[in-house]
Parts: C-alpha cells; sequence; structure tokens
C-alpha cells in the first residue's frame, strides 16, 4: 500500500476526529482525498463550460449536433455517438476531467420545472 506523509499536527487533528466519530483516520484520509479530487474535477468542468460558452459559435459551425470532449480549452475529440466518444476519451484520459457535451444551436439548455405532485 502506498504511505503519504502527513504534517504531524494535522495527524493529531486527525486521530482526534477518527475517534470522536467511531472511525478510524485512514478512512477519514480517504473520503477527504474523494472530496478533494471531486472538487477539483467539478471545478475543471465548471473551467471547461465556460471555455465552451465562449466558442459556441465557432463549435457550432464544425460540430452542430454532434458531441464534443474538451480539454485546456480545446476540442480533443467529436462524435455523433455520446458512447463511443466516452470511450475513446477514457482509453486516452482515464480519470482525468474532460467536458463531453453536445454541440446544439444553443450553449446552453434551460430546463423549466413546472410544479410537483405528491403521491400517497
Amino acid at each position: 500500500m502506498p504511505t503519504i506523509t502527513v504534517d504531524s499536527e494535522l495527524y493529531k487533528q486527525l486521530e482526534e476526529a477518527a475517534q470522536t466519530q467511531q472511525s478510524n483516520p485512514d478512512d477519514i484520509a480517504d473520503e477527504a482525498f474523494r472530496l478533494y479530487l471531486w472538487e477539483q474535477s467539478r471545478r475543471k468542468i465548471a473551467e471547461e463550460s465556460a471555455s465552451y460558452r465562449l466558442q459556441h459559435d465557432t463549435l457550432k459551425t464544425k460540430y452542430l449536433g454532434q458531441y464534443i470532449a474538451m480539454r485546456e480549452g480545446e476540442v480533443v475529440d467529436h462524435d455523433r455517438d455520446f458512447s463511443v466518444l466516452y470511450g475513446r476519451i477514457r482509453q486516452r484520459f482515464g480519470q482525468t476531467p474532460v467536458m463531453i457535451t453536445r454541440v446544439e444551436e444553443e450553449p446552453e439548455t434551460t430546463l423549466t420545472r413546472r410544479g410537483f405532485r405528491i403521491e400517497q
């Protein structure tokens, strides 16, 4: 198993948190890493989304109706089939965040919720 070095004061806090939660420090550290990586991925996709919106007019002329994969503000692949594109992107980039979206007439789709129904 890989080893990670942690500042002793931080590890003391981790042990105290584990004791309070009746858990162990490894489980808490694992969850903290997961949350950190999820947040970094979310931020990266938000950046890619902003880049997509800025480039939408140009992308629309070339890729309308297709799925595109964007990384670092550039289209790295495209396809009409989402599953095929997704497979190539995961093979090429692993779990690195890459935004995949379908290029439509408008850069964003507005969803409207008209209400809800409660059933017994």
